[in-house]
């Protein structure tokens, strides 16, 4: 049996989720990326890890591949109904040639659309990969932990996808110590914890603080720490494997009457002071200028801009430690 999938990409952000499936991939060392189109990316090894891809829809194992899709044969396929889908063609060539390849594969009298027992998925890279679907993300399932599902929220608060490309992108795996020290209504920590890490959430403010406990209670989160500190205050006897936050921005901030230059100054001594040696931030900014302050301790590894707005782009940055 191949041990070669394809990762089919959401198309919001093409670079975002290239960025998560290499960071995912260099975390574990499970998989090899083969190759990678602007929707696709095939590997080979497990697909476990990649299935927690906050920007993967469909991962497919390679049972063919051929320069021609007409070549695909009956006895590649296993038993049982199925259907055929293509991807990335358009509509009236697409059910054309669908309809080609089931009967290709053998599917008089077994093609359901209601009842298959797999999906076929034909897709295009360098070749044609004739595929059976083994996983789709539940699209629902973001959309569940959204800030206004939750019992405490903030309308500025962090989608829960982009939430969790900081996780995976954190250079930590399931055990490790993620810290966020301006956790905010702890949207980022709830992602952690889904993904199986240990929680540090800190914020300055109290109202956040008992807000983010609120929302890990309404999740079954139940093993964490948290501490309503300033950042100059925060300390741990013991280094974290990875910080991840969304930081905080504004021409000022209301945090103990920091202003935003002070503070990210503050932030990142305090990040090099928290981290183990060669750990990673991954974290958010709106301001590129502000990153000047990290550069005695980390190195910049990636930069990947997030359109938000006309007046807002988002930059997801994710840092090394220098030491």
């Amino acid at each position: 049996m191949s041990n070669k999938y394809i990762l089919e990409l959401s198309g919001e952000n093409i670079e975002i989720a290239h960025t998560e499936i290499r960071y995912i991939q260099n975390a574990f060392k499970n998989f090899e990326i083969l190759q990678e189109s602007e929707r696709y990316i095939l590997i080979e090894g497990s697909y476990n890890n990649a299935m927690d891809s906050a920007f993967t829809n469909y991962i497919s194992r390679v049972i063919d591949e051929n320069q021609d899709y007409t070549n695909f044969i009956e006895n590649t396929i296993p038993e049982g109904f199925f259907y055929v889908r293509v991807s990335e063609m358009p509509k009236t060539e697409t059910m054309n040639v669908e309809s080609e390849i089931g009967k290709n594969l053998g599917g008089k009298g077994r093609i359901s659309f209601k009842h298959p027992d797999f999906i076929i998925r034909v897709i295009f890279m360098d070749k044609w990969y004739l595929c059976q679907l083994i996983y789709e993300r539940n699209k629902k399932s973001f959309e569940e932990r959204r800030a206004p599902m939750r019992p405490f929220f903030s309308p500025v608060s962090l989608h829960p996808k982009y939430a969790r490309y900081l996780v995976n992108t954190s250079g930590t795996v399931p055990g490790d110590t993620l810290l966020d020290p301006f956790c905010g209504t702890g949207g980022i920590l709830i992602e952690a914890a889904m993904l199986g890490r240990k929680l540090i959430g800190n914020d300055s403010s109290l109202n956040m603080v008992m807000g983010t406990k609120l929302n890990f209670k309404y999740f079954g989160i139940e093993n964490y720490k948290i501490y309503n500190k300033d950042i100059t205050e925060l300390s741990l006897n013991y280094k974290v494997d990875g910080i991840v936050t969304d930081m905080p921005y504004g021409r000022s901030s209301e945090i103990n009457n920091h202003d935003i230059v002070e503070l990210y100054r503050e932030a990142f001594v305090k990040f090099n002071e928290l981290l183990k040696s060669g750990g990673k931030c991954s974290i958010i900014v709106n301001n590129l200028e502000l990153l000047d302050y990290a550069k005695k301790y980390f190195n910049i590894e990636k930069t990947v801009p997030v359109y938000q707005h006309k007046s807002l782009t988002r930059q997801f940055i994710i840092l090394s430690k220098i030491n």
